[in-house]
């Protein structure tokens, strides 16, 4: 079968429709499937547990074996970003087939920011929780573009902190490299933007450029995170649940209402991203320091509760959660001081001036472009299937952990 679904030989086969991957799954005689954590249109994700170590837990992502193998794709990543000592990558154990499925198994994490915000009481964050985790997500997109990769599916659900009731809930990490791309090619040359790119990425969170099939960049990924941050802080957006066309529309009319109710470094930073293009790179500095100073201009400082934490404003909701689960975590220290490393006192300011507005840039100069993909083989067509929201109320949670 090939990576479209076709049949590969002449005798039709059956479609197979997903991976023989199930509970009490045995894998590679070392590992068994306990608990399913979520499943979607690739494959499923168990936890599991070291058959010789039952109190050692890992999650397992298992998908189809396909012609293109996308999980060795997320290994090689992953393997890419513990070598160069990322903070935010998740930690890799194994890379195997079974069956009919290839699988990853990975240390294990808690809940991601999307079931996070969805829990919370108004389905919003406090603008502290909002920067710390900004902060991180955008810290794990820079560790991905330092290596010449981009992401190209920035959502919330694709990051989550460490395991509740330890020290990681403070982590944010970084998940789901499927569509990650290399934008260099083997001579380190940044590869030619193609005329017309199939979609890839998740539509309530794409850049209008993703909307116009323009080739992916490094800004793109950012402007994911800004859709990401203005739904943490203000809730839904706006366009969710909307089709292609009508989530377009909305983002192009709706983006000024919506930052005016936002701190003013969301704006900057959207002013920021306007001026940037494909071959454009970002200046991660000045962006780090505008997304700091959302920090550091309400005085927020880095021992604060996040909205999760004992002595957070939603302690209640997330403590019966994180006692049922803290034995499953590890047992790191994580220090939110030196991962959210804030400006010293006297650093730059940003203030509104620095970023012209829309309309008072000047438009960036068209990149010259390629028909040609030379980096991955991706066929024109319609996009993946999107993941249904498989998003569980804790209550859920508690009852699966007893």
């Amino acid at each position: 079968m090939t990576a479209d679904g076709a049949p590969a030989a002449v005798t039709p086969k059956p479609k197979e429709k997903g991976p023989a991957c199930k509970l009490s799954t045995i894998i590679n005689g070392q590992f068994v499937t306990v608990q399913l954590i979520g499943k979607g249109g690739y494959g499923v994700v168990y936890e599991v547990i070291r058959l010789n170590s039952p109190n050692t837990r890992y999650a397992c992502k298992a998908e189809l074996a396909l012609a293109h193998n996308n999980l060795k794709t997320e290994w090689d990543l992953m393997t890419l970003l513990k070598d160069n000592k990322s903070k935010h990558n998740i930690i890799g154990v194994e890379l195997g087939s079974e069956r009919n499925f290839n699988y990853i198994i990975m240390h294990l994490v808690g809940p991601s920011l999307a079931d996070l915000r969805k829990n919370m009481p108004n389905k919003t964050f406090s603008l502290y929780t909002t920067a710390v985790c900004g902060i991180q997500c955008y810290d794990s997109l820079v560790e991905i573009q330092k290596l010449g990769y981009i992401h190209r599916d920035v959502k919330p659900s694709n990051f989550a902190i460490g395991v509740l009731g330890t020290e990681e809930e403070k982590l944010v990490h970084v998940l789901d490299f499927g569509l990650c791309r290399n934008m260099f090619n083997k001579n380190k040359e940044l590869r030619k933007p193609r005329m017309k790119a199939p979609f890839r990425g998740t539509i309530p969170y794409c850049s209008l450029n993703i909307h116009q099939r323009m080739e992916p960049g490094r800004h793109d990924d950012f402007w994911s995170l800004l859709y990401m941050m203005i739904e943490f802080h203000l809730s839904d957006l706006p366009w969710e649940n909307m089709n292609k066309e009508n989530t377009k529309k909305e983002k192009e009319t709706k983006i000024d209402s919506l930052l005016a109710r936002c701190p003013p470094e969301f704006q900057m930073i959207r002013c920021y991203l306007l001026t940037l293009t494909y071959s454009r790179e970002p200046d991660y500095v000045k962006l780090r320091g505008v997304l700091c100073q959302v920090m550091t201009s309400k005085k927020f400082t880095s021992d604060m509760p996040l909205d999760w934490q004992i002595g957070g404003p939603h302690e209640s909701i997330f403590k019966p959660m994180a006692n049922a689960l803290k034995h499953k975590g590890s047992k790191r220290k994580v220090n939110l001081s030196e991962l959210l490393d804030l400006p010293k006192p006297g650093s730059k300011v940003y203030i509104d001036s620095d970023f012209p507005h829309p309309g008072e840039q000047e438009p960036p100069r068209d990149e010259s472009v390629s028909k040609s993909d030379d980096t991955i083989i991706e066929k024109e067509g319609p996009p993946p299937a999107p993941k249904p929201n498989n998003t569980i109320n804790l209550e859920q949670l508690l009852v699966l952990n007893r």
